[in-house]
């Protein structure tokens, strides 16, 4: 690594690319040509393998003494950045500048012995730093006072729990003060109360010693309390860098759309009646697009991104060429295996992969596919950004859970010039075509249409209770202020729910409409009981009923609606018809001190014996 005088780390465009290999033997023969060059001397081809990039474009720079947090979803890049700061990798493309010596807690019991005693990992680690004998007694009894382990220190690393583990090595990595500090989710190991001894010791470190930091966290609170800067990465790049409450609320407004979407399928799925249990929090649906080009030898089309939009707002995108752009684990990617898609093309401007008809072959195909907790009602079109050069000819085609739902749709192939087409999407929402239980079983290549289906005899299925029958309920949504279905609120907002219910016979109705309100670990919440309503109904005929939450005074977290119908009493003979736990929801924006109750009720404070200027309730934003 190279070192640099005014900074404590710098990153410029930094990339990582790792070669995904077909087989075993593939791998072989690239191991053999990087370390011998045999390839050089045998008349044998260069190993097959397709280029995944882990991360692109990366640029940072940490002066010394500042704090820099980095945020992002599993899988965005962010221990690939810290393994090639550390060294773990050498980067593909980039540099790394740093200035100062480096400790790392990449993990809990990273380098520590198994077989060693918690005295001996603790002088082993020590020595490695640097420390004279005076020092290392020093720190051990400074490691021991904060770990509290006692006599557990003489015992065998490998006998130790994950707390304990976790305990020691964030100890012994903080009983030094290091010029430049990266952590890597440690802070979030053990229990709480070592979680805030290691809070105190971790404000002390970096406040009082003058260490340059690097902290990466899924607990968002640490980034704004120990942090001066935050980066926020998805994909393989940068999304935003800035102040840390600036980017971490701009992470938390990304993940809840995200989550919004993975609720309403979950309650959609419920409505339709078509998914088990076990499916209502997976990806049950995909869309797969299909590009094929045919023309003369040597013709290409490059393409640099393929977006699906819903309803005039971009639900997922893949920038063709870029950072991940074929990694299986995220919604939206290229399919590498069976594709004609050549390797990531990159210029000052954009990113791209090419699809090209080689000499002898009248054609080149390449897919992508789109992952979908559920697809809803609505426009949905695909736009593609494209160029092509000698003239081919380009034809996309649609799947939806492996049936075909647009075949042959023709694209313009004129100029040479990047042009954005916008394609029309018939019947991708929930009302429409959907895969039979043998396309499921047998048909299309995509893990997400394989888990779509009926309960099977091992699966838990939604519960549905019906009664005597003459009324069902047909329907049942989460509404928010403005009427549209939402299931993420803000704390003191508006919530609606809204059953849709229908007569199966002609007849004259008592009806007693009833919702219970449950946490999503089990806790009984509240019963919200109406009023009985008097109805003439002919079969088939519907009426709709709502509960209203004013202010929803609940702590942050996740909840579920069951929701039931009786005659006149709250019976099992009275009844007509039952969901159980079917409907869920989030609250989020209490304050921390609010965040972990279940419920809070209005409630004000009074004094006496003195002069009282103010009162509020105890429920605040």
């Amino acid at each position: 690594m190279i070192m640099c005088e005014t900074s404590a780390i710098k990153i410029s465009d930094v990339g990582k690319m790792f070669k995904i290999f077909p087989n075993k033997f593939e791998s072989l023969r690239d191991a053999l040509n990087d370390s011998f060059g045999i390839c050089r001397w045998l008349p044998l081809r260069k190993a097959l393998y397709q280029e995944f990039w882990a991360l692109r474009g990366i640029s940072l720079d940490l002066k010394a003494g500042s704090r820099i947090g980095i945020i992002g979803r599993n899988g965005a890049g962010k221990s690939t950045l810290l393994k090639l700061i550390t060294g773990n990798y050498n980067p593909t493309e980039g540099t790394i500048a740093v200035n100062g010596k480096i400790q790392a807690l990449l993990e809990s019991g990273a380098g520590f012995h198994p077989e060693f005693t918690g005295y001996e990992n603790i002088k082993a680690s020590l020595i490695y730093q640097g420390l004279s004998n005076v020092e290392i007694e020093e720190a051990i009894v400074d490691i021991a006072s904060f770990t509290e382990l006692g006599n557990f220190l003489q015992q065998p690393f490998k006998t130790y729990s994950m707390g304990m583990q976790a305990r020691l090595t964030f100890a012994t990595a903080t009983a030094i003060n290091p010029n430049i500090l990266i952590v890597d989710e440690v802070l979030g190991a053990g229990d709480a109360y070592f979680f805030g001894k290691s809070q105190e010791r971790m404000q002390n470190l970096v406040e009082k010693s003058g260490a340059s930091v690097l902290l990466v966290s899924h607990a968002l609170d640490q980034i704004t309390r120990f942090c001066n800067e935050a980066i926020w990465i998805e994909r393989g790049k940068v999304v935003k860098r800035g102040s840390p409450f600036e980017v971490v609320d701009s992470y938390v407004a990304f993940t809840q759309v995200l989550e919004e979407r993975r609720l309403k399928a979950k309650n959609m799925k419920v409505r339709s009646n078509k998914y088990s249990y076990d499916h209502m929090h997976l990806y049950t649906d995909s869309l797969t697009v299909n590009f094929e080009i045919t023309g003369s030898a040597g013709a290409v089309c490059d393409v640099k991104e393929i977006s699906l939009i819903h309803d005039g707002d971009v639900e997922d995108r893949i920038a063709v060429g870029d950072a991940q752009d074929a990694n299986p684990y995220q919604t939206g990617c290229l399919t590498l295996g069976g594709s004609d898609w050549s390797t990531p093309m990159i210029d000052k401007d954009s990113c791209w992969r090419g699809l090209k008809i080689d000499k002898g072959q009248q054609k080149a195909s390449g897919l992508a596919l789109f992952h979908s907790y559920g697809f809803f009602s609505g426009l949905y079109t695909l736009k593609v950004c494209y160029r092509c050069k000698g003239n081919p000819s380009m034809i996309i085609s649609l799947k939806k859970n492996g049936v075909d739902i647009l075949q042959n749709c023709t694209l313009s192939a004129d100029g040479e010039d990047w042009i954005d087409a916008i394609i029309s999407i018939p019947g991708l929402g929930l009302k429409s075509v959907e895969a039979s239980s043998d396309q499921i079983q047998n048909g299309d290549s995509s893990n997400a249409a394989k888990s779509f289906g009926k309960a099977d005899n091992e699966s838990r299925s939604l519960i549905h209770w019906t009664g005597e029958g003459s009324l069902i309920i047909d329907n049942v949504r989460i509404l928010g202020d403005a009427g549209a279905e939402k299931t993420i609120f803000r704390v003191g907002n508006s919530l609606t729910l809204e059953l849709s219910i229908t007569a199966k016979r002609n007849g004259h109705y008592q009806l007693l409409p009833t919702a219970t309100l449950y946490r999503q670990d089990g806790v009984f919440v509240s019963n919200f009981i109406g009023d009985i309503h008097v109805f003439d109904m002919s079969d088939g005929q519907q009426v709709t009923c709502n509960l209203i939450l004013d202010e929803l005074n609940l702590g942050d977290g996740y909840y579920t609606f069951s929701v039931a119908i009786f005659e006149n009493i709250v019976s099992e003979s009275s009844r007509y018809d039952l969901i159980s736990r079917g409907y869920e929801f989030q609250v989020v924006g209490n304050e921390s001190l609010h965040s972990a109750f279940v419920f809070q009720h209005i409630s004000h404070w009074t004094f006496s014996g003195g002069d009282i200027s103010t009162s509020r309730t105890g429920f605040h934003n």
